[in-house]
């Protein structure tokens, strides 16, 4: 799975909201309140809204929260509840749409801003109020399955009007690969098969850790797995487990993943994960790394990996690794 393109999270100001908001949004909706603007935007989805709720005074005390629906359910909820506290003011920001780049920023950008008549601005540009029907396209490298941080969105964003979010959505959907592909190097996916090696037979444990991180780090698509055979030595066959993965990431960059996946935490070599492209074998020992033995290359890669993985996906990994090496003790 490769989302490309989503919705980022509705940001609404309020003012003049009297005490018991909060009490009376609890009781239809789900949410969240955060001390500062960013862990409230850090922490927002698609389909939440951002809340920036401000009370009348000279010492005006700003409140952020993050609630688990739409703006207009909520905005609904509060005009049609009898003796709801209804806020004085209103400000709707500029909804958003989050696409994926990776390469080529400033190819993608342009090209998306010709085909649509967008303005450039800037990301701070959404914290103001917008024009009539904008819609402002967010651009990122990270990927699209959790929330965005401040740090993971780039500067420039675009401003488009003149067509409803709606449409504008199911175009982007509907041309993200091709502008995606057009920021890669030379607009070329990479074509590339993963082996896994396992003397102790374990493949499918291996399998789910690979497929684990692929899936979190929404590096590609598997077009295809099964089982193989590989040659150790003339007329001495051993049996594989291979993937072919459709990537936009370098082969090099796979490498690294696939390392940091060979060795558990205490250094135990867990299985082989071998690269090619065609033909040819990707070395660990060209990745352009400083000089160093395989397991300590191994356990860097790692710790790389795993600070880039979800929280319950690192738990997952931790787990199957004691896992496989439970089964090996219990087979030694």
């Amino acid at each position: 799975m490769l989302s490309i393109v989503r919705g980022g999270p509705r940001i609404m100001f309020m003012r003049g909201v009297e005490d018991g908001f909060e009490k009376a949004l609890s009781g239809k909706f789900t949410f969240h309140e955060y001390p500062v603007l960013e862990d409230a935007y850090n922490n927002a989805g698609e389909g939440q809204s951002m809340i920036l709720l401000g009370r009348p005074g000279r010492r005006m005390k700003r409140r952020f929260l993050v609630v688990d629906s739409l703006s207009d359910e909520i905005l609904a909820f509060l005009l049609n509840r009898k003796n709801a506290p209804v806020p004085k003011y209103v400000l709707m920001m500029p909804r958003t749409l989050l696409f994926r780049i990776f390469g080529e920023k400033e190819r993608v950008i342009n090209q998306i801003a010709a085909d649509y008549g967008a303005k450039k601005g800037k990301f701070g540009s959404l914290l103001r109020p917008s024009r009539r029907g904008s819609i402002a396209v967010c651009f990122t490298a990270s990927p699209l399955n959790r929330p965005l941080s401040f740090e993971n969105i780039m500067d420039d964003i675009l401003h488009i009007q003149g067509i409803p979010y709606e449409s504008l959505f199911k175009s982007l959907r509907s041309r993200a690969l091709w502008y995606f592909s057009e920021g890669l190097e030379n607009r070329q996916w990479n074509d590339l098969e993963i082996r896994i090696y396992d003397s102790w037979g374990y493949f499918m444990e291996h399998y789910e850790r690979l497929r684990t991180v692929l899936e979190s780090l929404e590096a590609g698509m598997v077009l295809g797995e099964g089982w193989g055979k590989d040659y150790a030595h003339i007329l001495m066959t051993v049996k594989i487990y291979r993937l072919r993965l459709f990537t936009f990431l370098p082969p090099k960059a796979v490498k690294e993943i696939l390392m940091g996946l060979e060795y558990s935490a205490d250094g135990t070599r867990l299985a082989d994960l071998d690269l090619y492209m065609g033909r040819d074998k990707i070395s660990w020992g060209g990745i352009g790394q400083k000089a160093g033995d395989r397991g300590t290359l191994g356990f860097s890669f790692r710790e790389k990996l795993f600070s880039r993985l979800f929280e319950e996906d690192r738990k997952k990994l931790q787990e199957s690794e004691v896992r496989i090496l439970n089964l090996r003790k219990e087979n030694t």
